[in-house]
């Protein structure tokens, strides 16, 4: 059970940074013409493209971008103004696009990540164990409430929650990733993204709701972008030894066992209508937002896609503080076995 202590820390921050022209024109010129194949080399020039990062960018910039992973008052980090390629393709309904028709994108993404000290990782059996995945209006998936969807509101969630978080020990499975990121290729105006801060959340709950989140008395199941289904018996709310508060909350994926369970899960779902915690996001190309995936729950309001190859594109990318907490899945060590 949390402690009073840890329940009013409530000292999340959330950074935002903005681009200058000269800084997006040093980033163009750097990783515009980047003619790299698939992730792997794209993983393997990581030391490059930070470092070109780093000489792109004001002092302070660098300090903010650097300062974050390792920072547990810093849970969210906007960056406006970056850079995107200028001869995009239609927005890929079908889900997938090699990080090579996206440059300018792919190389600051990778970039941000290395200054800010995140691997970049993906799992065996969600998104086909790719590095990036577009977040679009899939046309086979319109449907469902995951990133491939867009008609249905897809609820407040962390990703992967079924995965053992942070403070949780690693056995036959790789972690629950750390670090989520969004860059917006194309956007949507009508479209409304908003996240909200753990430690505000929390402190919004009674100590009995909170006692309650924090017991194994939920079945978390793995979220639809995975290749395949599984539920594990799990509590909400845990707290690591340094005090601070992990979530592994999933709008649709989170299912209580109990009547207890049951009504604590409704004291927390109201507290997510709750229009003071919420941080809207309307993303304009060229947005990038970092948050800290189990310090962090994020949702996205539905919507008609257009289906006219302008319509909503972003790229999502994960990333952990260190490689120990994935199982490497055969000969590479960033696709975590899951």
């Amino acid at each position: 059970m949390l402690n009073k202590e840890v329940q009013e820390q409530g000292k999340q921050s959330v950074q935002e940074l903005y681009i200058s022209y000269d800084s997006a024109r040093k980033l163009k010129s750097a990783f515009n013409s980047l003619r790299l194949g698939d992730d792997q080399t794209w993983l393997d020039a990581k030391d490059w493209l930070g470092n070109t990062v780093k000489h792109s960018l004001p002092f302070e910039q660098i300090s903010t971008i650097e300062s974050f992973a390792q920072n547990d008052e810093q849970s969210a980090l906007i960056i406006r103004g970056l850079p995107i390629d200028h001869d995009l393709c239609a927005t890929p309904y079908k889900g997938y696009l090699s990080p090579s028709k996206t440059p300018l994108v792919s190389g600051i993404h990778i970039g941000i990540y290395q200054l800010a000290g995140i691997e970049p990782i993906s799992y065996q059996n969600e998104n086909n164990g790719l590095l990036f995945r577009h977040v679009v209006p899939a046309q086979n998936a319109l449907n469902e409430k995951s990133s491939h969807g867009s008609i249905h509101t897809f609820g407040h969630h962390v990703d992967n929650p079924d995965l053992p978080l942070v403070c949780e020990p690693i056995t036959e499975q790789s972690g629950c990733p750390e670090f989520l990121s969004l860059m917006a290729l194309r956007t949507d105006l009508r479209v409304n993204s908003n996240f909200i801060l753990l430690d505000e959340l929390i402190s919004c709950l009674s100590s009995g709701v909170i006692g309650e989140l924090s017991k194994p008395n939920y079945l978390i199941n793995r979220p639809d972008s995975f290749g395949q289904a599984k539920g594990s018996r799990l509590p909400i709310l845990i707290a690591g030894q340094n005090g601070v508060v992990y979530c592994r909350y999933d709008k649709e994926n989170t299912t209580p066992l109990t009547e207890s369970a049951a009504a604590a899960l409704v004291m927390l779902e109201a507290q997510l209508q709750n229009t003071n915690l919420k941080r809207h996001l309307v993303y304009q190309p060229g947005d990038l937002l970092i948050i800290k995936n189990q310090r962090v729950v994020h949702s996205r309001e539905g919507f008609h896609p257009r289906d006219d190859g302008s319509d909503r594109w972003l790229i999502r990318l994960f990333g952990m503080s260190s490689l120990d907490r994935i199982i490497p899945h055969k000969n590479s060590k960033h696709i975590g076995k899951d």
